[in-house]
């Protein structure tokens, strides 16, 4: 066997392993309640009211 072959064949085996840990890791964080809620987006709206009162002040 080549050693291009043997080079092909491990990168694929690792990628299969890499692609078990982190659907492993997936399912630790969704039984951890983890990924339940998506990251909140600022609230704009508040932003811009805060800073107002504080350019008045």
């Amino acid at each position: 066997m080549s050693m291009c072959w043997d080079i092909t064949s491990e990168y694929s085996r690792q990628l299969a392993k890499i692609g078990q840990f982190a659907e492993d890791g997936a399912n630790i964080m969704i039984n951890q309640e983890w990924l339940e809620r998506p990251p909140d987006a600022a609230d704009r709206g508040e932003f811009i009211k805060h800073k107002n009162d504080e350019a008045s002040a």
